[in-house]
């Protein structure tokens, strides 16, 4: 079901949830605005007929509203998850690449190594933390949809997020705080 401007809209909406993600201080909130983010992005990539991308990130999804869940709880995801959640990405690579479509590229290891990264980085409690390590996987994401013949606007998407992630860096930890009088 191939349809470039379903992928154009949802890769539209998923760029305002993760730009209001990086720029929020709460962590449930940066888990609930990457939830919808990465939602729009697996409607994105069902329309642009990028079905490893769709199932990773699919999987990204339920690993983010997991954490979220942990989150709304007050209480930590254990690492366990982010392994589990990190096989799982692994193991839908081999599943849809290698047996269902059989269209394994050497170019699909780019994504499969950010969605990993993000597996264990959206652990982590502390926001710092998060948008400082999320620099890596999102460059890596820029490759991969640059190379894999994704949407312009998907690659773009994940550019502004790169972009909102520096910014939101520079604003909250890098420059000097305003003190209130």
């Amino acid at each position: 079901m191939i349809n470039e401007v379903l992928a154009y809209i949802t890769s539209f909406i998923a760029v305002g949830f993760v730009v209001t993600a990086y720029f929020v201080k709460k962590r449930s909130l940066y888990l609930l605005f990457q939830s919808l983010n990465l939602f729009c992005h697996v409607l994105s990539y069902l329309f642009s007929g990028e079905f490893f991308a769709m199932v990773g990130l699919s999987v990204s999804l339920i690993r983010t509203v997991t954490f979220f869940a942990y989150e709304e709880k007050q209480k930590e995801a254990p690492l366990i998850l982010a392994i589990v959640f990190a096989s799982l990405t692994v193991a839908a690579y081999f599943i849809v690449n290698l047996w269902i479509l059989k269209t394994a590229k050497p170019l699909d290891i780019l994504c499969l190594v950010a969605l990993v990264m993000y597996s264990f980085i959206f652990k982590i409690q502390n926001l710092k933390t998060v948008r400082f390590c999320m620099l890596l996987p999102l460059s890596i994401s820029i490759v991969y949809n640059l190379f894999s013949a994704a949407t312009v606007f998907v690659v773009l998407s994940y550019a502004i997020e790169l972009l909102a992630d520096i910014l939101s860096i520079c604003k909250y930890h890098l420059l000097p705080k305003k003190e209130k009088k």
